[in-house]
């Protein structure tokens, strides 16, 4: 027999938008907690409409953006005009019964509907409320607009990318998103933990911020104890060599080989069997950095007629970390992630169709693996939050609908055209076009 999942009783409301914080409460969404997502007509979630390859087909486009169904899978979908008085008093009853509402409006946003923490605790004092912000609850730049591009900037994150001559870069990902998504979870879980044990209730005050500030790891280290600010070092490391990208045969190959120690550099002599590896001014760790050029360009000779693959597995079968640089599609159809059951095709109602979700991120023993839902609809579950949940007659529902106070249809369908072939190429999302690809995923 297997144990209920670990989050089964817990009711969740999440007010949030696009990807940091619908991505923050989606495993927490797989792993049983009962989550709310709450949108308004007026303001539905705008990765809704993103323009991303077969996300706006058929007759409900705003069902059909592809960042939205990977941030939202397993939730409940509910739309609400917070704008409203009765929308506030629905929102507040649903306060009521729940465990944790999460945001990542602006702080003013929440304040002007009195809807933030000071006011949800008199309805439920050990209501756990979590404000996702770019910057924070308080400080000079609280109200700051903050898209993953400029957070990047301000967290020293795009100073590091980028070559050594050159100017920085920003990054392909927009990782504060992620990482502030990861500070959430854990952060949730955490006063979910102190409530347990202490009955008490939390405000969970998230700066993405500062969240990537916190993972900026060794670079803010160097500042801290020696007083020196590190700046781009493209490919290279201070203390490893081979440390980088190296080509390979076929369609804009490469592979990332690394060695930290002599030991690993001899495993990767070995590995490699000529004559050209067993250079003895090679040997040490000193010498490879001060000859990382000419190796570079060794390994880079050896690299460049094999495929990728071949390289990594040959380095990796003798002890020497490697790994073949993927694009999006050699992820999707790779065998391990085949073997471990990690991508799995899943069925929404048309006219949404087939969508290869990714599993949660981790496996529980004794646990059985969560059932995958797709993301909601816009206001799929209104008559099961408002009329099962809350208890609102046909006559009350019908009312909240002729007064828009609740809907199915957004107002404002945010919905950008989609792009023609030659944008999809520049935006590198071609290969989801391709029939070969979606023969391979099973769509």
């Amino acid at each position: 027999m297997t144990a209920p999942l670990p989050l089964s009783g817990v009711r969740i409301i999440e007010p949030g938008q696009v990807w940091a914080l619908p991505y923050a409460i989606s495993p927490l969404a797989a792993y049983g907690a009962e989550v709310i997502k709450v949108e308004s007509a007026v303001r539905p979630d705008s990765s809704r409409g993103s323009p991303q390859p077969d996300s706006q087909v058929g007759d409900q486009p705003w069902n059909n953006g592809g960042m939205y169904h990977e941030a939202n899978r397993n939730k409940l979908g509910i739309s609400l005009d917070l704008n409203t008085d009765r929308g506030k008093e629905l929102f507040k009853e649903l306060v009521s019964v729940s465990d944790v509402v999460a945001q990542n409006f602006p702080p003013r946003v929440m304040r002007n509907f009195g809807l933030d923490y000071p006011e949800l605790r008199k309805i439920k004092p050990d209501i756990i409320v979590l404000d996702s912000t770019a910057y924070g609850s308080s400080g000079p730049w609280e109200n700051y607009i903050g898209y993953g591009s400029s957070l990047q900037a301000v967290t020293g994150l795009t100073y590091l990318t980028g070559y050594e001559d050159s100017g920085p870069v920003q990054g392909g990902i927009l990782f504060n998103d992620t990482l502030g998504a990861l500070n959430a979870t854990y952060a949730i879980l955490l006063a979910l933990a102190h409530r347990e044990r202490t009955g008490q209730g939390q405000w969970i005050d998230l700066s993405q911020y500062e969240a990537g500030v916190a993972h900026l790891g060794e670079a803010f280290m160097e500042y801290e104890m020696n007083g020196v600010a590190p700046t781009r070092r493209g490919n290279s490391h201070p203390d490893y060599a081979p440390y980088g990208l190296y080509p390979c045969a076929g369609d804009d190959g490469w592979v990332s080989i690394t060695v930290t120690s002599d030991a690993e550099w001899a495993n990767f002599v070995r590995a490699v069997g000529g004559a050209w590896a067993s250079n003895r001014d090679w040997e040490t760790a000193e010498s490879r950095l001060s000859q990382r050029k000419s190796l570079d360009e060794a390994i880079a000779r050896w690299t460049s007629d094999k495929d990728k693959h071949e390289v990594m597995h040959l380095l990796q079968s003798g002890g020497v970390a490697c790994g073949a640089v993927y694009n999006t599609r050699d992820i999707a159809t790779d065998a391990h992630h085949a073997d471990r059951g990690f991508f799995e095709i899943s069925q929404h109602p048309e006219p949404v169709g087939s969508r290869p979700p990714s599993a949660p991120l981790f496996g529980l023993t004794g646990v059985d693996r969560p059932p995958g839902r797709l993301a909601p609809r816009f206001g799929e579950a209104n008559r099961k939050v408002f009329q099962e949940l809350l208890g609102r007659t046909d006559q009350e529902y019908d009312e909240l609908m002729d007064q828009q106070v609740i809907s199915d249809v957004p107002a404002n369908l945010g919905v950008t055209p989609p792009p023609d072939p030659e944008g999809l190429l520049r935006m590198g999302f071609l290969a989801e076009r391709d029939l070969e690809y979606k023969s391979r995923l099973g769509i």
